[in-house]
């Protein structure tokens, strides 16, 4: 019976490959550690380290020959934390908490031993600590402690197993160990923590050694759940370091398997947290499409999200218009948020050319084409770029007023045309640009999103996830 759990009993679950009761969740192995905490009063440390030793705890596969030393560290962890915990308090709780984890961690390193039969536990370990480790920081101010404290360590201690990890040496691959299937499980864990404790550069080291250390020939091995949340990652990676047409394919990509897979999914309750996992795809994928050029399909985005999509439907309006000011105005009342995504920077960089390259195509098609004229006055858009910019900006923060002015004419004429956004040629001195003529307004200003995509082209180094 579990209400009279004992070390005796402890031990043997553990050498028969049960390694559930070593969990720390009390919502889920409570009964366990309150018997064995009843168990353990008046044994000190050094007691609970022999009574260990003198277990001689055999795992199953486990060379009986050979002293487990880890494996009998973290089981002596566990039992100072069951003899310990204060089940009313995790703070006080926290260390007893985050020490087992890390030895069980350091079980997991050494592969001379049978570590299989541990990375089940360290999963589902892995999400207990995570939340309790999110709630802590974010009551660091009441604690003491500093920012992101506690997800910073268990970020260090994935990252232990996450190095740890690598393919024979000799290729062999007919049996995959435990630790290559859970892989992208641990990586996903560990990008989502970079993001959350706002380091999310050192995701790089985990993207560019995922292939190296995977014995999988193909990405399409791993869970189709953990592949979408892997390229959801990445296309927010891709996003901080302005890399908008690799960030839109992982994020499209990642938002339509998300979309199939859920046409297959007949349970109700599954159904809402995917719906859910839509809102974040698209909470990125949208802007990063309308910094390449592309128009989202609100239609549909608004049986998803109608607060998204009402919100940027509008910024997709102002760019297609050419309307400099109305963008600024949805950037600085959208701040905030766009800050904590990491999305302000990107589209302050990416999309003013567009909101210029489609005032000015309006220009053209208004007054050029009608007239059947191939010649573009600089007054004629500098006029233009004085009623779109607006002069009335003085209630703006400083970043959103300073950078464009109707004078800069000139200068985003010839950055369109290196662009290849605008077939056209500059004359300073005549003040004009004369492009072709044509009645096709294509040809003057050619598709926009194929043009970005052969200027930035895609990292050949994904093609893996495709196959």
């Amino acid at each position: 019976m579990v209400n009279g759990y004992s070390l005796l009993d402890l031990v043997r679950d553990i050498g028969n490959g049960h390694l559930g009761v070593l969990s720390i969740n009390i919502e889920k192995n409570g009964v366990r550690i309150a018997a064995l905490q009843n168990d353990l009063q008046g044994q000190d440390d050094k007691m609970i380290d022999r009574l260990v030793d003198g277990s001689k705890i055999i795992m199953p596969g486990q060379d009986p020959t050979r002293r487990w030393t880890r494996l009998n560290i973290m089981v002596v962890s566990f039992l100072k934390f069951c003899r310990d915990v204060d089940p009313w308090s995790l703070w006080t709780s926290s260390d007893l908490i985050f020490e087992h984890y890390s030895n069980l961690n350091n079980a997991l390193l050494d592969d001379s031993y049978p570590v299989d039969a541990l990375t089940e536990l360290f999963l589902s370990e892995t999400e207990y600590v995570t939340k309790l480790a999110i709630k802590l920081d974010a009551n660091n101010l009441d604690l003491g402690t500093k920012q992101s404290l506690f997800l910073s360590y268990i970020s260090s201690i994935i990252s232990k197993l996450f190095n740890s990890i690598k393919p024979p040496r000799d290729g062999a691959n007919s049996t995959i160990p435990n630790k290559q299937l859970i892989l992208l499980n641990i990586i996903n864990k560990l990008n989502n923590i970079y993001f959350r404790i706002n380091s999310p550069q050192l995701c790089s080291n985990i993207f560019k050694n995922f292939k190296p250390k995977s014995m999988f020939e193909s990405f399409k091995r791993y869970p189709i759940h953990e592949q979408i949340e892997f390229r959801y990652l990445l296309g927010r990676y891709y996003v901080i370091n302005f890399r908008m047409t690799n960030a839109f394919v992982q994020l499209d990509t990642a938002f339509r398997m998300l979309c199939q897979y859920m046409e297959q999914c007949p349970h109700t309750a599954t159904r809402e947290i995917l719906q859910r996992n839509l809102k974040r795809i698209l909470k990125y994928l949208i802007p990063v499409g309308i910094t390449i050029g592309k128009k989202p399909h609100f239609q549909a985005v608004r049986g998803i999200d109608l607060d998204l999509a009402k919100s940027y439907i509008e910024l997709s309006r102002n760019v297609n218009s050419g309307n400099f000011k109305q963008v600024n105005i949805w950037l600085a009342s959208n701040e905030d948020e766009l800050k904590s995504q990491n999305l302000l920077l990107p589209l302050l960089q990416k999309l003013p050319i567009l909101v210029f390259r489609n005032l000015f195509r309006k220009v053209v098609i208004e007054y050029v084409l009608s007239a059947q004229n191939n010649k573009i006055s600089y007054d004629l858009l500098m006029r233009a770029l004085q009623v779109s910019i607006g002069s009335d900006q003085l209630a703006l923060p400083p970043m959103f007023k300073v950078i464009h002015r109707p004078e800069d004419v000139e200068n985003i004429l010839v950055t369109l045309i290196n662009l290849g956004f605008l077939r056209g040629n500059c004359f300073p001195a005549l003040r004009l640009c004369v492009v072709k003529k044509t009645t096709d307004i294509n040809d003057i200003f050619p598709e926009m999103t194929e043009r970005i995509v052969k200027m930035f082209p895609l990292n050949n180094e994904d093609n893996w996830f495709d196959i």
